[in-house]
């Protein structure tokens, strides 16, 4: 299974915040949304950025060629000690959750150029990444749900604390990719974006409200889940649900 993609520009014009500026770091399928404060921005970043994602995506890839299972298996899989350091997160983050290692690819990428962000001394900043977000913020943010609902879609926001925060999303209903549930969203806020990305797969894969919430309560170190099965919200958790209001 995995990954509904927002309809990019209607997610990301949703995402602006006062004070920041934005861009697009674009490399193969990865199309990435950053936003760092307007003061802390500089010319080179977005070439900077580009690079890491590059490198980051070729160690993936190149690990992929040795070690197929890594990009096919729906399970854990277990990799050398000397893999790369997306290559083992992104094992870690879904052996503590029970899939395989690239449903956290998405996170995993956020969580290595958010860790570049910092070497560069900006530490607010937020990523966005097909629909899943990683963001480093000194306040409240709030992030609007996205459901694929014209009822829902921009009128409803999730409220995140200050802090650091993976919040990510999945789908088993919309999109092309392998699913098994019958859930049409399930977004997750957890202070690690890898583990919150795995986490919506795992979640995405349940077939009932009873299901997915058995699912949120086995796993540990979650903030937060909000899902969306037969029509349903289903809340668990801390999750703050706010209007979005929008100026003229």
């Amino acid at each position: 299974m995995k990954k509904w993609r927002p309809e990019k520009r209607f997610y990301r014009e949703l995402l602006k915040r006062p004070g920041f500026r934005s861009f697009e770091v674009v490399a193969g399928e990865s199309d990435l949304w950053v936003s760092v404060p307007r003061e802390l921005f500089f010319e080179e970043l977005p070439d900077l950025l580009l690079d890491t994602l590059i490198s980051l995506r070729t160690q993936i890839l190149q690990f992929g060629k040795e070690h197929p299972e890594f990009l096919t298996s729906l399970r854990p899989v277990e990799v050398p000690v000397i893999s790369p350091a997306i290559v083992k997160k992104m094992a870690e983050s879904a052996k503590a959750v029970g899939v395989g290692p690239m449903a956290g690819v998405a996170g995993a990428v956020n969580y290595f150029l958010g860790e570049k962000l910092k070497e560069l001394g900006i530490e607010e900043f937020m990523i966005e990444n097909g629909g899943d977000v990683y963001v480093s913020s000194e306040r409240e943010v709030t992030l609007a749900v996205v459901t694929g609902s014209p009822k829902v879609d921009g009128k409803l926001g999730l409220s995140v604390p200050r802090g650091e925060w993976g919040v990510c999303s999945s789908s088993s209903k919309i999109g092309h990719s392998l699913s098994f549930g019958e859930t049409t969203i399930a977004t997750v806020i957890c202070k690690d974006p890898v583990v919150s990305d795995c986490t919506a797969t795992f979640l995405a894969n349940s077939r009932t409200t009873e299901e997915f919430i058995g699912r949120a309560e086995s796993l540990k170190g979650i903030y937060g889940v909000l899902g969306l099965l037969k029509g349903r919200f289903v809340i668990w958790g801390n999750v703050n649900l706010v209007r979005i209001a929008w100026s003229s």
